[in-house]
């Protein structure tokens, strides 16, 4: 793959370290180091043309690198910026608000860490994903949604896509989950019910934990779910900045408590996974993306039996060779993602997923560092092959797990 790059950055050490990732990975990388000590400001009319991915530092010796990025983010067609900083939670949030595309620590660079959120950044323009000041207009069906102003498309699906758009009544952001098709148009009644099966599922619970629900609606061929805007991002960007283990174990607790909320209703979450756990502007957790939750009690016709649904590095062994889930799954999910959340890597990985659905039913779960050691027991617990060694229920994870950090 041949990009260009671009490295604003103070620091000549660490220009040379992204420089060094980069063209590692991508050999036929250009790179362009930007020392803004040495050669000022760059000029207004700087518009990014010609590079795929902006590297910027902040601070920038006695400058904010976020007046810079706020400078870029106002350009059309700007590229993507990935923020390099200090790694403290307000400096986090205030990057993403100015609207860099992610986020990465100077004392936690890593060469895996550094791509994955490079490579995510460049498929977001590949998929279409503009900048929060910028509307998507071609290169997808995007469809005329009476009340809402479309500012940025937020995936994109052979079934549904989201998007974030602007409330025109009420002022507030809205995001907007798109089906494609209803029937009638080819997609089918299957397809349809499973959508607004999901709108069903999540209107009925009211939990603190879970992304609220404001209405579902059709237009044309589209039918649409309007739900709540969570603007600090995806616990997956957290897991890969760092964490402290406290602040870990509150995240879990907020994620089990929604859980519970959703098993209460005889709903399973089935894709439990920390990008589908979202940050509010108040540092509150909420859940979202039922799309592959399953009321309890539905026949097995409406999914296929047998069929497998998921993330393999959070799937519970049962959920990785297609059984009958219960709520233990999804506990087995939590456990996956509180080990990630404490120590920055999943328990298990592979090749391909069937070597990582393998490890999840075969090898032992892996030891906590000796420092976090006291979290093991909770974690053996949630992550238990046998189904019957596992956490019960949610509540039961709740009571019992205060004794024992």
């Amino acid at each position: 793959m041949s990009i260009k790059a671009i490295i604003i950055e103070s620091s000549k050490d660490y220009r040379s370290l992204i420089s060094h990732h980069l063209q590692t990975h991508w050999p036929d990388c250009k790179v362009t180091q930007y020392d803004p000590d040495e050669a000022g400001r760059l000029s207004d009319d700087f518009s990014g043309a010609g590079n795929d991915l902006v590297v910027l530092g902040d601070p920038l010796g006695a400058e904010s690198g976020l007046d810079w990025l706020r400078q870029f983010r106002g350009v059309k067609g700007f590229p993507p910026v990935i923020m390099l900083g200090d790694g403290d939670i307000p400096s986090i949030v205030a990057a993403i608000k100015s609207g860099a595309s992610d986020y990465i620590s100077r004392a936690n660079v890593s060469h895996k860490a550094l791509i994955e959120i490079c490579e995510a950044a460049l498929d977001s323009v590949d998929a279409g994903v503009g900048s929060r000041s910028s509307t998507i207009t071609n290169g997808f069906d995007i469809p005329e949604l009476k009340g809402f102003q479309i500012e940025r498309c937020i995936s994109r699906g052979e079934i549904a896509s989201v998007y974030l758009t602007r409330d025109m009544s009420s002022g507030r952001d809205v995001v907007l989950k798109v089906l494609r098709q209803v029937p009638d148009s080819g997609g089918g009644n299957v397809v349809f019910d499973r959508f607004l099966r999901e709108f069903d599922l999540i209107g009925r619970i009211s939990h603190s934990n879970v992304v609220s629900i404001y209405n579902l609606g059709i237009a044309d061929d589209h039918a649409f779910i309007a739900m709540e805007y969570c603007s600090r991002g995806s616990l997956k960007r957290r897991i890969r900045i760092g964490m402290y283990a406290d602040r870990a174990e509150d995240i879990m607790r907020q994620i089990a408590e929604a859980l519970g909320a959703i098993h209460e209703l005889g709903v399973l979450h089935r894709d439990l996974k920390p990008t589908n756990v979202l940050f509010r502007e108040d540092e509150s957790v909420a859940l979202i993306d039922f799309g592959l939750a399953k009321q309890a009690h539905l026949k097995a016709e409406l999914t296929g039996t047998g069929e497998i649904f998921g993330t393999p590095y959070y799937m519970s062994p049962e959920q990785g060779h297609g059984e009958s889930l219960d709520v233990r799954s999804d506990i087995y999910s939590l456990g996956v993602i509180f080990y990630e959340m404490l120590t920055g890597h999943k328990p298990f990985e592979g090749n391909t997923a069937m070597a990582v659905i393998l490890k999840h039913a075969r090898e032992p779960i892996p030891r906590l560092p000796e420092h976090l050691s006291h979290y093991q027991p909770a974690i053996d617990k949630m992550m238990a092959k046998r189904l019957r060694h596992r956490f019960q229920t949610v509540k039961e994870l709740l009571e019992w797990y205060p004794a024992t950090a």
